[in-house]
């Protein structure tokens, strides 16, 4: 059986990804700091994260996908004392912004992670990780906080390269108490109208890094299969986060590294702190979730992707030709309209080549070139009955692994909107807003449509 590649960011090579328990792939993915809107540079992370899962999916595995929601930071603190009369409290930041995320990565048909950990609910396993780096001597008290001494692990900068960090360290506080400038914060001690936790070494609230190393402890244990996020937390967002784990773990921390490039405009890095970024709830006002997937998936995840208005409207001609394909062999095989053209063997070539483009690396150009193959063999008609099954086949594999398909039928828009109201409902409630999951069930409930939960999520059933 040939295995799925992938680029390992920590050994800088493409390799076979087999994870450490048959069939069960653990994997944490950093999510949002909710104090704004997310933009589609963020949704490119997203939505390609959503894709590995099904793909690993698709190959027989389960994957107990952690996505984390960082509720307590700097820049949630900041958004509050800018607007204060929009948001008294910090909690209200949190929970506007979090409700925010939940309804666009719905709205992308992102399927929902095993749990969405908040950092305020984990905060005993924060503090516990911090003091086992302090009894380790691998962190010490300087004036402000509690900070991690990078001299005392050997290995750091084994996952950016970047072994001397000291004129470039990003998000770090200064602080002329440190050991060293490329010393970064673990605790961070109580400041006057700021929240703060109690803790043996000071009241506070913790640093950055620390947050996503304990969440990933908790639900996927010392060592785990993958860790994904955008390549702008090689470092030092993981960069720390390697040493911090293997230094209060004693063991590896994730075993592959997955990162997905920048998504730019004008090739510029889009960033909120630019202004120059465009929000998911922008862009979902103007096309469709699939169309928006097939775009962000259409370059390789490792290559920079320039975005435009332009770019986008390009990419949907190509996106209405798979459209019209799908909608054509739907309509063709339950009408029975056939014609007489065989190219079963053709189309099951394609599927082949379709699985050598994503076992490669997860090669979505070259995926992208074998579906409008397939798109133009539906497209030249006359598909006989067992190819017109095959294609269709072939489409709903395409639509497992990416997403990227409308629904089949636009007249039951009642079940779309069901459906796409139960995925929403179920984000809420993995996420803990459990008022609003709650209220969103009993609307359903009203319309004949009852949800039965489980571990695995909610299903959905029409009474």
């Amino acid at each position: 059986m040939i295995k799925v590649k992938l680029y390992n960011t920590l050994t800088k090579a493409v390799e076979d990804f087999a994870p450490m328990k048959a069939g069960q792939v653990g994997m944490y993915v950093c999510g949002p700091t909710v104090y704004d809107k997310s933009h589609i540079g963020h949704a490119r992370t997203y939505i390609f994260f959503d894709f590995l899962r099904r793909y690993l999916e698709f190959k027989g595995n389960s994957v107990k996908l952690i996505i984390n929601l960082t509720d307590i930071d700097d820049r949630i603190i900041n958004r509050l004392q800018k607007n204060e009369a929009e948001f008294p409290t910090w909690q209200v930041v949190k929970d506007v912004f979090s409700r925010d995320y939940f309804s666009t990565m719905a709205q992308l048909r992102i399927k929902p992670p095993f749990t969405f950990p908040q950092v305020t609910d984990h905060m005993q396993e924060v503090i516990s990780m911090v003091q086992t780096l302090i009894d380790g001597k691998f962190a010490y008290e300087a004036g402000d906080g509690i900070y991690f001494d990078v001299n005392k692990f050997s290995d750091y900068g084994k996952l950016s390269g970047r072994a001397d960090t000291s004129h470039a360290q990003a998000r770090v506080d200064e602080n002329e108490n440190k050991r060293s400038q490329q010393d970064f914060a673990l605790w961070k001690f109580h400041k006057p109208g700021e929240p703060f936790w109690h803790a043996p070494f000071g009241a506070g609230r913790p640093g950055w890094h620390i947050e996503c190393s304990a969440m990933a402890r908790t639900y996927l244990g010392p060592t785990f299969d993958i860790h994904g996020g955008g390549a702008d937390l090689v470092f030092p967002h993981h960069e720390n986060e390697i040493a911090q784990s293997e230094s209060a773990n004693g063991a590896p921390f994730a075993r592959f590294w997955v990162h997905t490039a920048f998504l730019t405009i004008d090739q510029t890095k889009m960033s909120k702190s630019l202004g120059n970024f465009v929000t998911i709830q922008d862009m979902l006002t103007k096309y469709p979730p699939e169309l928006v997937r097939y775009y962000l998936l259409s370059a390789h995840y490792r290559t920079p992707l320039d975005f435009s208005w332009e770019k986008l409207d390009a990419a949907r001609l190509q996106w209405d030709k798979l459209v019209r394909a799908w909608y054509e062999t739907i309509q063709k095989t339950e009408s029975k309209v056939h014609g007489r053209t065989d190219s079963v063997e053709a189309i099951e070539s394609a599927r082949k080549d379709l699985m050598t483009a994503l076992d490669n690396d997860l090669s979505t150009p070259e995926a992208y070139a074998v579906i409008h193959r397939v798109v133009g063999m539906v497209a030249q008609g006359d598909l006989n009955a067992v190819s017109l099954k095959t294609a269709r086949q072939f489409f709903e594999t395409v639509d497992d692994i990416f997403a990227i398909l409308p629904p089949p039928n636009w007249t039951k828009r009642e079940e779309k909107l069901a459906r796409m109201l139960a995925e929403l409902r179920e984000y809420f409630r993995r996420g803990k807003e459990f008022n609003i999951s709650d209220e969103v069930r009993e609307h359903l409930r009203k319309e004949g449509v009852e949800l039965d939960d489980s571990k695995e999520g909610s299903k959905i059933r029409f009474v």
